[in-house]
């Protein structure tokens, strides 16, 4: 029987075959995009899990633009007071949120108000976007319609302004932040696709099955290959098979109990099944049957992959 060290040797000095890789690779390349199908359908309906764990609400926004007049007679330098930051303060400022809250008929606290409630300066200093973040679309809305009477009242009691307009209603939208299910399938797609890849390459290592010449070559068994059973090699299979075993009287068998109950042949050919046995199991094989007395005097691969065996050998 063939010792563990030389076939640990036989492991250790292989060398790639790297059209075989390939071959085996777009095999199973449909497995690779069903993991990452998968990766990314568990990435999303995770975060969406977490998302709904963590805050259990989607939040919402309101964009309402407003121009702002400037009382440049009297106060010439108010615009300079009157800037992105300052504009951030004023918004959640008791002078607007006192008189918004009023608005509202209680159905917000000034909490919900203040937390609520930014702004930024686009461009043009004199437009200002309050920005309406909520849970609730019943107090976004609250909030927003009360912002749309506190702002004027605000232009009202300063002496730098003499007016705040209304510029442009915005409509509700999913807030920016919470939108990652994309980023997350993405990342989840990603890290499966990775796993499936390092799986298979680790398959692909350990597996010893039996597809082409070079592979029953690396067994170093000294038996002839004799070629495929297959209508794409079959001048050159029968060629073979007339030079090495000619008109000798041979046993043709996939089943190596089946050759131990022939007395009358000692001379068999192995049959093996492309793809489906590995080279340990056909070693076992080889061992049973020469304490068997009997030789193998030739190996042929049955049941080809046609369209494996024309891309690896490059024929048409």
């Amino acid at each position: 029987m063939i010792t563990s060290k030389k076939m640990d040797d036989n492991f250790m000095n292989e060398t790639m075959d790297i059209r075989r890789f390939m071959l085996c690779l777009l095999k199973c390349i449909w497995v690779l995009f069903l993991a990452g199908i998968i990766g990314a359908a568990l990435g999303a309906g995770i975060y969406k899990l977490y998302y709904a764990i963590t805050d259990g609400e989607i939040s919402y926004q309101i964009r309402d633009d407003y121009y702002v007049v400037f009382n440049e007679k009297d106060y010439p330098n108010g615009m300079d007071y009157y800037n992105a930051y300052t504009w951030n303060e004023f918004s959640v400022d008791d002078k607007i949120v006192d008189y918004a809250l009023e608005q509202t008929d209680g159905v917000v606290t000034k909490e919900d108000i203040r937390a609520s409630v930014t702004s930024y300066m686009p461009s043009d200093y004199r437009v200002v976007t309050i920005v309406i973040t909520n849970t609730d679309k019943e107090k976004l809305l609250a909030i927003s319609e009360a912002y749309k009477l506190a702002m004027p009242h605000f232009a009202e009691a300063v002496n730098e302004l003499s007016a705040i307009e209304l510029w442009s209603c915005g409509d509700i939208t999913v807030a920016n932040e919470h939108n990652l299910t994309v980023n997350a399938a993405i990342l989840g797609a990603i890290i499966a696709l990775l796993i499936a890849v390092f799986v298979w390459l680790v398959y692909y290592c350990m597996d010893g099955r039996i597809y082409v010449e070079n592979d029953w070559k690396k067994l170093n068994l000294q038996i002839p290959f004799l070629g495929y059973d297959s209508q794409l090699f079959k001048e050159d299979t029968d060629a073979n098979i007339k030079a090495l075993i000619g008109d000798n009287k041979v046993r043709w068998t996939a089943d190596v109990k089946e050759a131990y109950s022939d007395n009358e042949s000692e001379e068999i050919v192995l049959q093996i099944p492309m793809g489906k046995r590995q080279r340990t199991a056909v070693e076992y094989d080889l061992d049973l049957l020469k304490k068997q007395n009997k030789k193998v005097v030739g190996v042929i691969l049955t049941e080809c992959d046609e369209c494996f065996l024309r891309r690896y050998y490059g024929k048409r």
